[in-house]
């Protein structure tokens, strides 16, 4: 044990060292920040907050006839922004019997092609101008020679300049804060660490009392945040925009602003939904055994649900996997990059499920291999994480929850855990049904045939073609408005990638044929031949598992693998896809070479 915890200080020491060297990272992030942050801040404080005072205070000024002596639309031709509209104006009115002369046609005077607000301010101030009818306009009682011909608060430009400043100000800022965490947290590391002994779990506040928290919470945080701020954008500019859009029979833009209405909605739905749950359930906590998480021992939790109640045949499915995050740039661009997450090691079981007080106690144990990467072990500029999904298999009871757990080099066994949620008798019979749900197996001479049809993981896929459809209907709607041109390409390219990729992952199936003689595959596309291909026996070299994408959704990961015959050569030909969890993936593949007689991985 004194050996283990030599080299549990030392491992931390080594992450906090990294972390030190790596002290430059924190002050490039707030630097990137600065001009987010500056374009939020100052379109709050240029455009945002000087139009609600202006409109504030002019809502207690007179309103005066006057005459218009010249009104005039103007446009302002753009290079790449289109045209921008502006109104002259100059009107007289008198305050007690002092003649005076007006300029300022609106609340807001610089010129934008948010609506038709400009074209129907000029068209009724230059109609009464050619009738001679007398116009109202609002003057200051304090300062008559100040007065507007138009007070009203547009809220379709108030909503588009704060969208600048809740996505801009609201990243910059957020940088601003999580660059400055990350500056302190060598430091503060460094200290906890010392505190407790050099004990890197009990270092950690929400790891050192053994009773860890769910993220729920953050959930709820997170998703009353993207409703709050989604629906204070989009809900001012629909109820400003929508009925001008219908009367004037622009049905894309009044499409879009429905679209937009309904994101809205359903972050709102998931924003109560996630708060009921938690209210529901409480704050659920893991009790683990042992304490922390072993490699090369067991992994094992318990958690409390008192407003579960206990029956017969109640099942808890878990997963317990090891990750880290890295930054992978995309192809053809030297300037973009997306985060992903990297499955190391991942096993998958059921819970046992006994009663306890009025609800139920949900209990796992995992074995845990050697070799492994223990919790916060450095990962380039990321660390490793262990993280516990548990979650009910009965969807009307839709419970699900994520834990991030301590597991270290430690070797300790549960003390009093003892079924291997891996080997548990419903996983076999859930790993054959999300089998048989992708993949028809065929056993031939020597071998195997596999088939997987249209339409395998349909409600996933599907989801592409929605997404697809809203973002492409978005850049068509943008580009009719006369939006700038990167909008319609931008959301127009991105909703066809979406499109052509759940076109194709709904209707493509893969036929094979894998035996003695070696290996045939056929790729079709709604029956069309799409790619085929034939290897010889000798060409094959072994059999593996290759890991395609991650999915995240509601907080959960899903992992979904690909098999793949290995040649000789170093090319790689899939024969089975959509294998979601490796324990799928590892049953296919020993169904596989039993079959075939092929080496595997």
């Amino acid at each position: 044990m004194a050996n283990q915890a030599g080299r549990r200080t030392h491992r931390a020491t080594h992450a906090a060292g990294a972390s030190a060297k790596s002290g430059g990272g924190p002050w490039l992030l707030m630097l990137f920040a600065v001009p987010f942050a500056a374009v939020g801040i100052g379109m709050l404080l240029l455009g945002v907050l000087p139009t609600l005072y202006d409109w504030a205070r002019m809502q207690s000024w007179n309103e005066v006839p006057a005459r218009v002596v010249s009104a005039q639309l103007n446009t302002h031709r753009g290079s790449k922004s289109g045209n921008t509209y502006s109104v002259s104006a100059h009107y007289r009115y008198e305050v007690a019997g002092v003649a005076y002369d007006g300029f300022r046609p609106a609340i807001n005077t610089s010129a934008d092609n948010v609506g038709s607000f400009h074209a129907s301010l000029a068209s009724r101030l230059e109609h009464a101008q050619r009738s001679g009818s007398p116009t109202p306009v609002w003057v200051n009682p304090s300062r008559p020679q100040d007065a507007v011909a138009d007070r009203s608060l547009r809220l379709g430009l108030l909503g588009f300049r704060m969208i600048f400043v809740v996505l801009f100000g609201g990243v910059g800022l957020g940088l601003l804060a999580w660059g400055w965490h990350l500056r302190r947290a060598p430091a503060l590391n460094a200290a906890r660490l010392q505190a407790a002994g050099g004990v890197p779990w009990l270092a950690r506040k929400a790891w050192a009392d053994n009773r860890i928290r769910s993220g729920k919470r953050w959930e709820v945080w997170l998703a009353w945040g993207f409703a709050v701020v989604w629906g204070g954008i989009v809900y001012p500019a629909a109820v400003s925009a929508l009925p001008r859009a219908l009367r004037q029979e622009n049905y894309a833009v009044a499409g879009l602003l429905a679209a937009m209405a309904a994101v809205g909605l359903g972050l709102l739905v998931w924003a109560v939904r996630a708060t009921l749950d938690a209210r529901r359930h409480g704050e659920v906590s893991l009790v683990m055994d042992p304490f922390p998480g072993s490699i090369g021992g067991h992994v094992g939790a318990s958690a409390d649900l008192p407003a579960v109640p206990f029956r017969p045949g109640l099942r808890f499915a878990v997963t317990l996997y090891c990750a880290y995050h890295y930054q992978r740039r995309n192809a053809g661009s030297h300037e973009r990059s997306e985060s992903r997450e990297h499955i190391v090691w991942q096993a998958e079981g059921a819970a046992q499920v006994q009663p306890q007080g009025a609800g139920s106690r949900v209990s796992f144990r995992f074995d845990v291999p050697r070799g492994l990467p223990q919790s916060q072990d450095p990962a380039g500029n990321s660390e490793h994480h262990w993280t516990v999904v548990l979650e009910s298999t009965e969807p009307a009871l839709k419970f699900s929850r994520r834990f991030e757990v301590p597991v270290y080099e430690t070797g300790v066994e549960s003390t009093w855990l003892a079924q291997d949620a891996a080997s548990h008798p419903q996983m076999q019979d859930r790993r054959d049904a999300e089998l048989q749900a992708v993949s028809d197996i065929e056993a031939v001479d020597g071998g195997v045939r596999l088939y997987q049809p249209y339409g395998r993981l349909w409600r996933q896929n599907l989801l592409w073609l929605v997404l697809g459809g809203a973002f492409f209907g978005m850049g068509a709607a943008a580009g009719s408005m006369g939006a700038p041109v990167l909008f319609p390409i931008v959301f127009g390219g991105v909703g066809g990638a979406m499109l052509v990729w759940g076109l194709y992952a709904l209707c493509n199936s893969l036929r094979v044929q894998l035996d003695g003689q070696g290996l045939h595959t056929e790729r079709r596309l709604l029956g069309l031949m799409l790619a085929w291909r034939r290897v010889p026996a000798a060409a094959i070299a072994r059999l593996a598992v290759k890991e395609s994408y991650t999915q995240h959704s509601g907080g959960q990961s899903t992992t979904f693998y690909r098999l793949q015959v290995q040649l000789r050569s170093g090319k790689r030909v899939t024969i089975a896809d959509s294998l979601r969890g490796r324990a799928v993936a590892d049953q296919l593949l020993a169904q596989v070479a039993r079959a075939t007689g092929y080496p595997r991985d």
